[in-house]
């Protein structure tokens, strides 16, 4: 037993299709256990790996789409550890990714996205941040509160052209925030306005490099319970792989992803680490066979 994402090898494999990557950091004592995602999505994901024994190609089987991950070639590059979003930058920029390799990010408080675009956005032009979340962290409060002023301070850099605050919803949100949001151009779409507003976010995404970050409390709480910031209602977890599918789909290239705000100490760790697993792997095939139809 390897101890890795779908029990991977730990290794760049030549043409990876995506690598794992974890990352251990929590911006505040009262969102601690959110550096202990990684690891947890790694143990429940054993059930997942291919039953012959073998690392590659994966081999996950769905009775309703078939082989989802058939032949798709994927490494686990271990954890980033880090005591200050200073710290993850700098180990962050000495990792290498292959080119073509999609990274999957997986771990930490929001605070986090904002170095995993920056990372990214190095290596390509213009950029949109397609944000999964219950709330619009566009407070500008980065460094008290990095969790909760991330998108803002994202939208700050170079290569970022526009943030799409994507299925917002509940009382934990700030009108001032969202109104100065909209002013610097970005995209608000809440939960309520999902149906009427998907297909010209959609149009919108045609032919752009896109990155996606998935706050867990994106989720209603009875499919993913285990977070800091629960928000009564919302999407159900098939309601998000069609968004996910939608949007994979739309885009030039989705250049990375992150999964953020799982606390594997809160209650229901079981149920939502597992349907984090099962999105990862789902967004994975929908990204890999886009991929593989586009080049």
């Amino acid at each position: 037993m390897r101890n890795t994402f779908l029990e991977l090898e730990t290794k760049p494999m030549r043409s990876c299709d995506f690598c794992f990557l974890g990352i251990n950091y929590c911006s505040a004592e009262y969102l601690s256990g959110v550096e202990k995602a990684a690891n947890k999505v790694r143990a429940l994901s054993y059930r997942y790996a291919n039953a012959d024994g073998t690392a590659i190609p994966l081999k996950v089987y769905s009775p309703e789409e078939g082989y989802i991950l058939k032949d798709t070639i994927a490494c686990d590059l271990g954890n980033v550890c880090a005591s200050s979003l200073k710290e993850l930058g700098k180990k962050l920029s000495k990792i290498h990714l292959q080119a073509g390799c999609i990274p999957v990010f997986v771990g930490g408080d929001h605070s986090v996205t904002y170095e995993l675009v920056k990372r990214m956005a190095k290596n390509y032009g213009n950029i949109v941040v397609v944000q999964f979340d219950a709330h619009s962290d566009f407070i500008d409060e980065f460094e008290d509160y990095p969790h909760g002023s991330v998108m803002n301070e994202t939208s700050k850099l170079d290569n970022v052209s526009r943030i799409v605050h994507f299925g917002i919803r509940g009382n934990l949100n700030s009108g001032p925030a969202i109104c100065q949001s909209k002013e610097k151009g970005n995209y608000v779409i809440p939960y309520i306005k999902i149906e009427e507003e998907f297909e010209k976010l959609l149009r919108y995404l045609e032919g752009k490099n896109v990155y996606i970050t998935f706050d867990t409390d994106f989720l209603n709480p009875a499919y993913a319970p285990a977070t800091n910031c629960p928000e009564p209602g919302g999407p159900s977890y098939e309601d998000a792989l069609k968004c996910l599918k939608s949007i994979i789909n739309a885009s030039g290239s989705v250049i990375g992803m992150d999964f953020v705000e799982y606390n594997p100490e809160c209650e229901g760790s079981e149920v939502t680490g597992t349907t984090i697993v099962n999105l990862i792997m789902e967004s994975l095939s929908y990204m890999t066979k886009k991929k593989h139809t586009t080049t």
